[in-house]
């Protein structure tokens, strides 16, 4: 590496604020955990923009849940459904599969330890409709 730059990086130096160590109690930890074990990280499977105003007020509206669920931005395409009560999550999950404007949205249940990136999606819920099946 250029040795001015390796110079440059060991001076710099951490102000008072950047430097302060922020403490998280146990009981704050323990709600936030609770808080998302009612949270169902997805994504939609697109490559194409979308409205995401829309997109939130659609999913509002079809899971009839108003305020009740809050739709967070994690970034790079991620979502957290975060519910009010469990079986409000659990009819999410078992009523899918979910989509806007042509676009399957994934969803899995969080779990302990799971960060925002990367979360991967193994299990994608599909309907399949029978047209003059006979048995």
């Amino acid at each position: 590496m250029d040795s001015e730059f390796i110079e440059k990086l060991q001076q710099i130096k951490l102000t008072e604020e950047e430097g302060e160590i922020l403490q998280v109690w146990a009981t704050r930890r323990e709600q936030t955990l609770e808080e998302c074990s009612l949270s169902l990280p997805g994504r939609f499977l697109t490559s194409r923009p979308y409205n995401q105003q829309a997109t939130k007020a659609l999913l509002r509206s079809a899971w009839k849940l108003g305020n009740d669920v809050r739709i967070i931005d994690v970034g790079d395409g991620l979502f957290q459904f975060s519910f009010t009560l469990e079986s409000q999550l659990t009819w999410v999950l078992n009523n899918g599969p979910w989509s806007f404007d042509n676009h399957i949205l994934v969803l899995r249940r969080w779990e302990r330890g799971m960060t925002a990136r990367p979360v991967t999606f193994s299990n994608i819920p599909i309907w399949i409709q029978s047209v003059g099946l006979t048995l």
